[in-house]
Order: C-alpha cells, then structure tokens, then sequence
C-alpha cells in the first residue's frame, strides 16, 4: 500500500510538471493564435486533464469551485453548439437566414450566421476551462500549487528577458519570423502589444511575490548554515527576472496594459509592504502609525515608478486621445448590433462577419475589426443574454474564493492577494482588448488562478504552514 501511495504522488508530481510545461509551451509560438500550435496545446491539455480526472477525481478543498467551472463549461459550450443546429421552423434563427433563402435558396437556418465559425470556437472556449479544472486537480497541496506559481513567474521573467534582448537587438524580428506590427513596441513572443503587456504585468506581480518570499526566506535563514549563500544568489536572480517584467511591460507602450497593472498594483503593493515579513504570532502588531506611513510610503512608489518609467505609454495617451481611437468609435455599432440579438447572439467566433453591417462610416475606411477590442461586448454578441450570467457567476465565486481566501489563510495571505489583484488587472485591461481571447494567455491566466483558488480555499493549519517554511528554509 505504501508503495502504491508512493508511485501515485510520484505521477501526480509527473502529471504536475507536464501540466507546467505544456501552459509554457502554449505562450512561446505567438500565444498558439496559429492552428498547429492550438491543436497541440488542446490535444495535450484535454489529455491531461482525462488522466488526472480519472487518477484523482474531484478536488476535496475546491470541489464547489470545480464544480461551479464545470457547469459554466457545460452550459456555454452546449448552447454554443445549440447556436450551429438548425432547430424545428427555424425558430430563434437569425433574421440573415431568410434573406439568405430569399437571395440564393438556402434552405439551412440556425442562431448562428456562421455555423461553422461557431462549431470552430467551442474549443477555444473550452481549452482554458479544461486548463482550469486541471490544475485544480493536480494543485492538491499549497507545496504544488506553490509550485505552479512559481514556475509560471520564472518563465514570466525568463520571456521578458528574452523580449528585451530582441527588442534590443532585433527589433524588427518577432520570435524568429519579421515583425509585422508594433515595431516600436516591445511584444515579447505575442503579436499584441495589448496582450504582451498583460502578461508582462501578470509576470512583474508573480515575481514580486517570489522575490518577497525568498527575501523573507533569506532573512529567516541563520547565518553560516547551508543554503544560505543559495538563498541570496535565488533573491539575485529573482529580483533581476522582477527588473526584467517591469522594464518589459514599460517598453510595450500599452497604455491600458500599463495603466490595468498599476490599479493591481495599488491592490497588491502596499499589503504586501505592510506585511513584509508575514504574519508570525511571535512579532507584536506594529503601531497604527508606522503601518499607515507603510501604506503611504508605497503607494507614493507605486505613483513615482509610474511617472518615471511609464513615459512613452504617458506619451501615447496624449498624443491619441481617446475619442480618436479607433476601438472607442466602433463601440456604438457594437452596441448596436447586440441590441439586435442580444437574447440569442449571433454565434460564438461571428462578430467579424456581423460587425461591417453595423461599422459606422465616421470611423473610416481603414483597419479590418475582426475582434471588438472589448471581451465583455463581443462576448455578450456573440452569446446573448447567457454571456453576461456566466461572467457574472465566475465573478462572484472568485469574489467568495477571495474572501474565504483572505479570512482563513495566514502565511499565505499575499497569495489570496496576488490572484485577486492579477484578477482586477485582466478584467480591466479585457474591456478595451482580447488578451483573455489569445489562447496562450488565456491558459496562463487559467493555471495561475487554479493555482491561487487551491491556495485560497486550502486548509489553514500547522501542516499547511509546515509545508509552506520548509522548501523556503532549505
């Protein structure tokens, strides 16, 4: 029995750092937007998420989140296959259909112009579900889910330093291929410059968080003991990836990616400053005083490094005004449009055939809208009615894993506060972009959030504190 418990955490492990691997491996080829490196990436998720389902089961500590995610998963993926059927007297079809039938004969009529591109796009709804519910599987432990996390921040920072190189020496080379767009714009492996400085501000908050705990760690550490000298280097080379993040996310130019990080980082920066050195019963509670100077003190930082690193982003904002951006003077064609068909929707994957009928005239001839720019709008177009419930039930159980998250957990309080700031950073930067619509971020942002719901709703213990200073101390 001992040595089938053995072999089974040994395959978890195995399962955990496949599961590690494969979210890197969706980010580098331009964020799998192509179809090969999509298929591999949904072939190999779904594969680990079969396995560790039918190995493990049901998550013990979360299995109300699981369950949450996987109704939601359900339901949309259904009623977007619903949307491609043709239903009995064509009803809830979309008005096209009939002058489709009027011009050329068709006969065919579903909810969906473009069935086709509807089928299509059920997979890319479902790959970030089934990166979800995976690493809720596999992260059984702070110890894993820990871990998660902190190989996501290193390869977070292991890309912003290879962006920077590029970007330095090759500036019209993306990857390996001739950079197209954004050539004054550092992208790291994304085409976007939106979605690079998403990622970029996810990666600067993941290692801002390694480096506070290995600094603690250091801190901790009895001088003259093995290790400790390991210990520095780490807080050398973290601090350094930190550096990199920051520097990266800066030369991206983006100005929501950069202004979304900053409101994270209101969030996240001055409670990680307060409790700097954690929450052991054995330190007194500091004077009112000198908790509020913390507070004030890291709130000007955050301020200052805006004003002083953030210039180009500054720049560009003043130069374009918002009415002058092309994505805000399509957003009443868009509103229109889901005015139109907003209890059914036009089909998941459609609003780059349904849009031109709605493409006001005083936005200009020039540029190809294929997204909307706003995840939340295309969404509800695309959905109906069903999108704004969904996204409205995956808010509320972040929100409760939060709170719970933040009631129960001691030592790992600042991670509970990672997720929920990294959680404000993408939801504010989805409402004037599509970084949540490329699919190597999407299964980023989908690991690191199983990650943190693990921690958040982990049980707050002696063990689980154990577990958290060991690998720390050694």
């Amino acid at each position: 029995m001992l040595s089938n418990l053995i072999n089974r955490q040994v395959l978890r492990e195995a399962l955990l750092l496949a599961f590690i691997g494969l979210v890197i491996l969706t980010l580098i080829p331009f964020g799998s937007v192509t179809p090969f490196p999509f298929a591999f990436a949904a072939i190999g998720m779904f594969a680990l998420g079969a396995i560790s389902a039918l190995l493990f089961g049901e998550p013990r500590q979360s299995r109300w989140v699981f369950s949450s995610a996987l109704l939601v998963l359900v339901v949309v993926t259904g009623w977007t296959f619903i949307q491609t059927i043709e239903l009995p007297s064509n009803w809830l079809a979309n008005p096209a259909w009939r002058a489709a039938r009027d011009l050329a004969g068709v006969e065919y009529a579903a909810i969906s112009v473009a069935p086709a591109d509807t089928l299509a796009s059920i997979l890319a709804v479902a790959l970030p579900f089934v990166t979800f519910l995976t690493g809720l599987l596999l992260c059984d432990t702070d110890r894993r889910a820990r871990k998660v996390l902190t190989l996501l921040g290193l390869s977070a920072g292991i890309i912003a330093v290879f962006g920077l190189i590029q970007f330095s020496l090759f500036p019209n080379i993306l990857i390996v291929v001739e950079k197209q767009a954004y050539l004054d714009s550092l992208t790291a492996v994304f085409v976007n410059r939106n979605t690079a400085a998403t990622f970029l501000g996810l990666g600067t908050l993941l290692m801002l968080t390694l480096v506070r705990d290995i600094a603690r760690s250091y801190s901790n550490h009895p001088p003259g003991e093995p290790g400790r000298n390991t210990l520095l280097l780490k807080s050398w080379i973290y601090m350094l990836l930190l550096c990199a993040c920051f520097t990266a996310l800066m030369l991206s130019r983006s100005r929501a990616g950069i202004f979304a990080t900053f409101i994270a980082a209101l969030i996240y920066f001055p409670w990680l400053a307060m409790n700097w050195n954690g929450s052991r019963r054995s330190l007194k509670p500091a004077p009112q005083w000198r908790s509020m100077l913390k507070l004030l003190s890291a709130i000007v930082f955050i301020v200052a490094l805006l004003s002083v690193f953030a210039g180009q982003a500054i720049l560009r904002a003043q130069e374009r005004r918002l009415e002058d951006d092309d994505r805000f003077c399509i957003l009443p064609g868009i509103w229109r449009a889901i005015s139109d068909h907003w209890l059914t929707g036009t089909g998941l994957g459609t609003f780059r055939t349904v849009f031109p009928a709605y493409r006001d005239s005083a936005c200009g001839i020039f540029g190809i809208f294929d997204r909307a720019h706003n995840f939340y709008l295309e969404g509800f177009l695309g959905l109906g009615i069903l999108f704004p419930v969904t996204a409205i039930l995956a808010f509320a159980v972040l929100v409760k894993v939060f709170r719970q998250g933040f009631a129960q957990r001691r030592r790992l309080r600042h991670f509970v506060l990672l997720g929920l700031a990294a959680t404000v950073l993408v939801a504010l930067h989805a409402a004037v972009d599509f970084s949540l619509q490329i699919p190597g971020f999407a299964v980023f942002f989908s690991a690191f959030l199983s990650a943190v719901v693990a921690i958040s709703l982990g049980r707050s213990n002696g063990e689980a504190d154990v577990a958290y200073e060991r690998p720390l101390s050694r």
